[in-house]
């Protein structure tokens, strides 16, 4: 009976170390990940093929050269245009067909979180978006994402 014991207090002690070291990991990559984002440099202008995420702002992705972007904007096909003021987004332009599919205005509270979002869509729809200062949308904001 006591080696049962013994050997479930072992399988404990193991466990609550193996969560402990899971836990540690985990920590270790958000703060190294925190660190890689907070050292990218951005140029005023950026060019891009995608965007990730359906919340505000969006986070562009697959960044090309401006010669990629004039290609494509002659093709035709779709990139992206971020304007950043040091690292923060403060507009995000799809182009489609050689024309403004959507267009988002970003602004920022001085915690670095997002104060409000003005989308417009290809038919010229704006709506305006508010934020409170710790980033979650005020309960009068329009539906949807657009």
């Amino acid at each position: 009976m006591d080696f049962l014991i013994s050997a479930t207090l072992l399988i404990v002690k193991i466990l609550i170390g193996a969560i402990v070291l899971i836990g540690l990991l985990i920590g270790g990559w958000l703060a190294w990940a925190a660190i890689v984002r907070a050292r990218i440099k951005r140029d005023p202008v950026e060019y891009y093929l995608g965007w990730d995420g359906y919340w505000h702002p969006i986070s562009l992705c697959d960044k090309i050269t401006k010669d990629e972007a004039d290609a494509l904007h002659t093709e035709g096909r779709v990139y992206l245009i971020g304007h950043y003021d040091g690292r923060k987004l403060t507009r995000a332009t799809k182009m489609l067909n050689g024309a403004v599919f959507f267009d988002f205005e970003y602004a920022y509270y001085p915690n670095g979180r997002c104060k409000s979002v003005k989308t417009t869509n290809a038919k010229g729809v704006v709506k305006v978006r508010h934020y409170d200062r710790k980033g979650k949308p005020l309960p009068d904001n329009p539906s949807g994402f657009w």
